[in-house]
């Protein structure tokens, strides 16, 4: 997200290779970009061994095929001797190939392949692993030929890769992509053209508001690798997001590093390190590391305290409630959502800070860390159903539009080089996604968007929720629908509104939609969304004495 260059290529060597049972949680750093090389003390003193950074190609190579390491030894040297693991990114093109744009001729592809294995030959095959370019699905990193088929460039680039490292290295691995965002369509892509087969893992940066979202997209990427040839481990090079307020920061950092760590991440580095001048909002520390901020403190709990336990395992849980334990012998747990939490043991509360607090029974959107000996964590009662928070593209939700003349047709999953969406070929920019609906107008007709649940059971629910329009788009209307008929009508604006509690009286096999239609003359009404139905209450099978 923070480079400038397209190819994402990452070289893993030897020693450096953690066991895949093993994940580690790293940091971005940019020495090369001339931080002080006390960012590795400051680096250390969180708990990250494994750092991420970057060796230009145009600075060590000015004359074809001669290299010069003078600039990178001056903080890689250093790097090694602490015993921390570098990630080297190569960020930049080389004027000396293909008039310096993004490697795409043959030359430039030898060039570039020529420049891994000379990174590699001067460090040592057991000392770090080389990450080349980054997300390159975004025209803002890539220049020249290769943006008129970026994966099939990609793939035909790391082909070359794999035939110089094979000659040249014959252990090292490569990890391909890196791209911004878990962007399946641009992974198809490159998939179909012979890429996964020269790649020995696949990395990703699933920037996102939203972290309940990120395993249903994983998973559809190792189904997508093993529709194409056989899954391949994935390594996060890159997540964050921007913090407008630091304090949401700590809960964000445990929520990621749970899930990605329970799904089998290998490697994962929070960008960043230190705040930079234009991502201001995304460090441990702010700039020149002047002051710690509160993500620094989940950052270091998580490596001292949770993540020696090993990988968490999720357990027994009733969607939308998340409870993953570190380790096997209930030690260590984290625990968010919705739901009535039972704790049996002697045990510590944390905040996602590591804060001490008060035991907790009730789950919210906040994780919290148990910490003990002989723990057992369970959910013993769940009363919310369904909740767009924690369920987008799972049921009991399913989605449709409304076309004019015709009714109410199902979405499908819409998939290109940025995050996957709910819509139709034709129909944009009419789309649902994790966190919003968007509506569409053609000749003059009004497309709307909706959101359908489905109950399971029969009882009294209750429905809440908010919407938030846009300032850059129109105002929308709100319909709540029962079985088709509406209850509730609103209009959505960018002030926002908020569902006054409805009761309804469901089925199993009831649906309420909402549904939400353009009001302009544009039609291009957006919307942020929660949505939240509760119902009766549903006892967890491995609970207490006091299940309903």
């Amino acid at each position: 997200m923070k480079w400038n260059l397209a190819i994402s290529v990452v070289f893993l060597a030897g020693s450096a290779i953690a066991d895949e049972d093993e994940f580690n949680l790293g940091v971005q750093t940019h020495l090369e970009q001339g931080w002080s090389r006390a960012a590795l003390d400051l680096a250390q003193d969180l708990g990250a061994r494994h750092l991420r950074d970057e060796i230009g190609w145009a600075t060590a190579e000015q004359r074809p095929g001669v290299y010069n390491f003078a600039v990178a030894d001056k903080y890689m040297l250093p790097l090694i001797e602490k015993g921390m693991v570098p990630l080297i990114v190569i960020t930049d093109r080389n004027p000396l190939y293909d008039n310096g744009d993004t490697p795409h001729s043959k030359e430039g592809r030898e060039g570039f392949a020529a420049w891994v294995s000379a990174i590699i030959s001067h460090y040592g095959v057991d000392n770090l692993k080389i990450e080349i370019g980054n997300e390159f699905n975004s025209s803002d990193f890539i220049r020249g030929p290769f943006t008129q088929n970026p994966p099939a460039y990609l793939a035909a680039l790391v082909r070359t890769v794999r035939a110089r490292l094979k000659k040249d290295h014959p252990e090292a691995k490569i990890i391909c992509s890196g791209l911004n965002t878990i962007a399946i369509g641009f992974y198809r892509e490159f998939f179909r053209q012979g890429g996964l087969q020269a790649c020995d893992a696949i990395s990703v940066h699933p920037y996102r508001d939203n972290p309940n979202t990120v395993l249903p997209e994983l998973n559809r990427l190792k189904a997508l690798m093993q529709e194409y040839g056989g899954e391949r481990p994935i390594y996060v090079t890159e997540f964050g997001n921007w913090f407008e307020d630091q304090s949401d920061a700590p809960d964000y950092m445990v929520l990621m590093v749970t899930q990605m760590a329970a799904s089998g991440i290998n490697d994962a580095y929070w960008y960043a390190l230190l705040d930079e001048p234009w991502w201001p909002n995304m460090g441990l520390r702010t700039q020149n590391a002047e002051k710690r901020k509160p993500a620094a403190d989940s950052f270091e709990f998580l490596q001292r305290e949770l993540l020696p336990f090993g990988r968490p395992v999720a357990r027994e849980t009733i969607e939308p409630a998340r409870i993953y334990e570190f380790g096997k012998n209930g030690e260590a747990f984290v625990a968010w959502g919705s739901g009535v939490l039972e704790v049996k043991g002697v045990a510590e509360f944390f905040d996602a800070r590591g804060r001490p607090i008060d035991p907790v029974n009730t789950l919210t959107d906040s994780p919290i860390l148990i910490i003990g000996q002989n723990l057992k964590v369970e959910l013993s009662v769940q009363t919310v159903h369904a909740d767009t928070r924690y369920q987008f593209n799972q049921a009991p939700w399913s989605y449709f539009a409304r076309r004019p003349s015709i009714g109410l047709v199902p979405l499908e999953i819409i998939d290109w080089y940025w995050p996957s969406y709910r819509g139709a070929p034709d129909l944009s920019p009419l789309r649902i996604t994790d966190d919003g609906v968007t509506t569409a107008r053609f000749n003059g007709n009004p497309y709307t968007a909706i959101e359908r649940f489905t109950a399971q059971m029969d009882g009294q629910f209750i429905v809440n929720g908010q919407w938030k329009a846009s300032s850059e788009t129109e105002p929308s209307r709100l319909s709540v629908l029962h079985n088709g008929t509406p209850v509730h009508e609103a209009e959505v604006t960018n002030d926002g509104y908020t569902l006054p509690e409805i009761g309804l009286e469901l089925q199993s096999g009831d649906t309420v939609d909402f549904e939400i239609a353009p009001t302009g003359p544009n039609g291009d009404g957006s919307v942020k969304r929660r949505i939240k139905i509760s119902g009766p209450p549903v006892s967890h099978p491995g609970g207490s004495e006091n299940r309903l």
